[in-house]
């Protein structure tokens, strides 16, 4: 776990932050070449341009919605568009990325449908990097890690996992939290299988077309109910 990475001219640069980027530039060079290798018109930079700042607005839209009584209940509105301070929701995120891309393709009169398969198969690359920030971040941890065969992760002091534990009177101060499933890696590991299993059957042209992102987040949202559940 590492909240802050390291300071760029007194400003926090936060791990979660870093990863959503390093997986936003990851996840438009491989759409680029998928794109290019399909012969489609490779708008695929101002696309993610266009869905990055969307995904950025609704992921703070979100955080704003679910945090405004803890947090911005008695600041200036302004404090909405402090994002340099930490506060986005992969959820969010996404919702308002996909929406920005949708007003884009149909403003430039390009197959939405297409544009989906490309999506479909490189979005996992983007949420597999957010849920290594969430890990880096503290937040999405697993249950109590009981089994003998798993392999549980302590989180500092301070940390959401560890102040859950000290909130729920487990533990003291100064002591070792209870070890939890770093349910983040494993989503991650499970995004970056997706992401191969979609460049094969999406990209071969075994899908349907436009199948990509509903195959995407059926299988998603089936992982999730396991790594969750």
């Amino acid at each position: 776990m590492r909240p802050v990475i390291f300071e760029l001219f007194g400003l926090p640069i936060h791990g979660y932050g870093l990863m959503i980027v390093l997986g936003y530039l990851l996840t438009v060079y491989m759409a680029t070449r998928i794109v290019r290798k399909w012969g489609l018109a490779d708008v695929f930079y101002d696309l993610s341009m266009v869905m990055l700042l969307s995904g950025i607005l609704g992921g703070r839209t979100m955080f704003y919605i679910l945090n405004y009584s803890a947090e911005f209940q008695h600041r200036s509105p302004f404090a909405f568009f402090k994002i340099w301070e930490g506060g986005l929701v992969l959820y969010g995120g996404v919702t308002g990325g996909c929406l920005g891309g949708l007003i884009y393709l149909s403003w430039k009169k390009l197959s939405v449908l297409d544009y989906m398969d490309v999506s479909g198969i490189v979005a996992p690359i983007g949420l597999a990097f957010g849920r290594l920030g969430c890990f880096m971040n503290g937040c999405c941890y697993g249950r109590v890690c009981s089994e003998s065969y798993a392999i549980g992760v302590h989180f500092p002091e301070g940390s959401p996992p560890w102040s859950h534990q000290f909130n729920m009177g487990l533990l003291q101060r100064g002591e070792i939290m209870e070890a939890v499933h770093p349910a983040q890696l494993y989503q991650a590991g499970h995004d970056f299988m997706l992401f191969f299993l979609l460049l094969y059957y999406v990209g071969r042209g075994y899908a349907p077309r436009g199948a990509g992102m509903p195959l995407l987040w059926f299988l998603y949202a089936i992982g999730r109910f396991f790594i969750e559940g």
